[in-house]
């Protein structure tokens, strides 16, 4: 997977459907919150990934 988005909205997807909304929130807070609360180290890691398997893609490798 090289789509660095697609990583970062399946984080904070799982961060957001961890309970139900409260009255007072909306998805867009909860969106908001739930993507700050993605580790810095994370989208490290996700940029990381992507450059290690960016060499296969040229080669057209399988991941």
């Amino acid at each position: 997977e090289l789509d660095l988005i697609e990583m970062f909205w399946k984080v904070t997807k799982d961060r957001i459907r961890r309970s139900e909304l409260i009255d007072a929130e909306t998805l867009s807070s909860r969106v908001i919150e739930g993507s700050e609360d993605v580790p810095v180290e994370h989208i490290q890691n996700f940029i990381q990934h992507s450059i290690d398997v960016f060499p296969k893609c040229v080669n057209k490798e399988p991941l």
